[in-house]
């Protein structure tokens, strides 16, 4: 995405432990089955997909550079999975808060167009 003056405008880099990456492809998993009939949506969690396959670090943390674009996607992917999950899913639904928490706030997401 190019910013002001035609520059490049750096990634997002969501930090990730390792263990909080299966719970974010299993949101984007759903994201993409879920949005059949929006290819632009399908194609931005790919890509935020292919992100998570970004090496741990020495510390296991994973940085996956995402888009603004991307990174709404993935933030609108993770509130979805959260909001269907049950109670007796606590332990994933904990792991998606803290995810969540990563992110910028609401504010910031709801100016990010997909368009």
């Amino acid at each position: 995405m190019e910013g002001a003056g035609g520059t490049q405008e750096p990634p997002f880099h969501l930090l990730l432990e390792e263990a909080e990456v299966p719970v974010a492809r299993t949101a984007l998993n759903l994201l993409v089955s879920d949005e059949a009939h929006e290819p632009p949506i399908r194609t931005l969690a790919r890509e935020a997909l292919a992100g998570l396959e970004t090496p741990a670090n020495e510390h296991g943390i994973v940085a996956a550079p995402l888009s603004p674009r991307q990174m709404k996607i993935v933030h609108t992917a993770l509130n979805l999975l959260h909001d269907d999950l049950r109670h007796e899913h606590a332990d994933e639904r904990e792991v998606l808060r803290r995810i969540i928490a990563k992110l910028p706030d609401e504010h910031t997401m709801r100016a990010i167009s997909i368009d």
